[in-house]
């Protein structure tokens, strides 16, 4: 009985100790949890709503710039936008967007190598028909460094230009030559953004086609939180997004037009938009802004054409790629030189310099118009 009894005894000892230590395992397994997975799940959470919040307030400005862009000259809007955390700001040529088109329907060139900054490019016939091309080249203002070989952007006026002893080339500017061994060289300066070129067959005087260069300024917000950087660009009527873990999208398509008649196009329309910034600030941080946008005007250009290439590079380029490619009648092709072409064509445009590019196409001639736009934006606190 005695033995018994203190055996008992004992249990009642042990027993609220093993309790309490349970407790505070249970205890600490919780708080840690919550340190290592609920905590970080409320930041993500948190991070997602500042963004998607930016999203909607720049969604709302870009349908306003949208009508901007499309009523014309003189055209302009007011809008407020919002940002709780993130950067905004004006990107000069984020983008570089390339078109090129073909003017007959006997005659397809293939293109390597146009770019900006490029000083030579290959050129050859698909269809095996023109044996060479002449070019024309036609450049913007531009202000060529000549020790450097390159174009200095941050120099808009001539007498600055000079001022530095650079060499200023006038709007208009002109050279003619034609391919030797299917490369196009030699020309004065590089390729620029604003440069564009015709071409014709040697044989005849012909118009076979032509390309443009464009730099694309964007309106861009970045946002950088615990789950990653978010970002969003705003250019020619549309923005895209990035999220982490992903690749840019369409959130908001980029101004495009099309009419169609049966199986095939009547007219397709691009608007390309370029950003000038009047206020004194030239980025943003958090608050409460009005957005002042306005249409200052632009060329309209209009060709009759049986396709249209657009190549473009730069951060954006995989999802404006993959939305002009949604579109039922664009098909991306690669862009590259083989052996079979030439062993110099395929050495220096070979592979290496392959270019993803869209393009549509068909057997009847149809419109493609280029509409330039200079959008001025200024911005004041609200």
């Amino acid at each position: 009985m005695q033995r018994q009894l203190s055996i008992g005894k004992s249990e009642d000892a042990v027993s609220p100790v093993i309790g309490t230590v349970l407790i505070l395992a249970i205890m600490i397994t919780i708080t840690g949890t919550m340190l290592a997975w609920g905590i970080p799940q409320i930041q993500q959470s948190e991070a997602y709503a500042i963004y998607t919040s930016a999203q909607n307030n720049l969604l709302n400005f870009d349908a306003d710039l949208d009508h901007v862009i499309t009523q014309g000259e003189g055209a302009s809007r007011t809008s407020t936008v919002s940002f709780s955390s993130g950067t905004f700001v004006k990107r000069d040529n984020l983008d570089e967007i390339r078109y090129y088109y073909t003017t007959v329907s006997w005659s397809d060139p293939k293109i390597v190598g146009v770019k900006e900054g490029s000083t030579d490019f290959a050129m050859l016939d698909r269809n095996e028909v023109v044996d060479d091309y002449r070019v024309t080249l036609s450049y913007p203002n531009t202000c060529y460094d000549s020790e450097n070989n390159e174009v200095t952007y941050e120099i808009v006026t001539q007498e600055e230009c000079e001022d530095f002893d650079y060499t200023w080339v006038s709007s208009g500017t002109q050279w003619t030559g034609t391919t030797s061994a299917a490369v196009v060289s030699e020309f004065p300066y590089p390729l620029t953004y604003g440069t564009s070129a015709t071409y014709t067959s040697t044989a005849n005087t012909t118009q076979i086609g032509g390309f443009y260069i464009y730099g694309t300024d964007a309106l861009s917000y970045r946002y950088s939180s615990v789950s990653g950087v978010f970002k969003l660009r705003m250019f020619n009527g549309g923005m895209f997004a990035d999220e982490p873990g992903g690749d840019f999208y369409t959130a908001s398509s980029p101004l495009t037009r099309t009419i169609s008649d049966s199986e095939s196009y009547k007219s397709f329309t691009v608007y390309q938009t370029d950003y000038t910034i009047s206020s004194a600030a030239k980025s943003l941080s958090a608050g409460n802004f009005i957005f002042d946008a306005r249409n200052e005007g632009g060329n309209d250009i209009s060709l009759e054409v049986y396709s249209v290439r657009i190549g473009v590079t730069g951060e954006t380029s995989d999802g404006l790629k993959n939305y002009y490619t949604d579109l039922d009648f664009i098909e991306q092709t690669d862009n590259f030189f083989t052996t079979a072409d030439s062993v110099l064509l395929a050495k220096d445009y070979g592979m290496l310099s392959a270019e993803e590019d869209v393009v549509f196409s068909q057997s009847t001639s149809f419109d493609f118009r280029i509409l330039e736009r200079s959008i001025n934006v200024n911005f004041n606190l609200r």
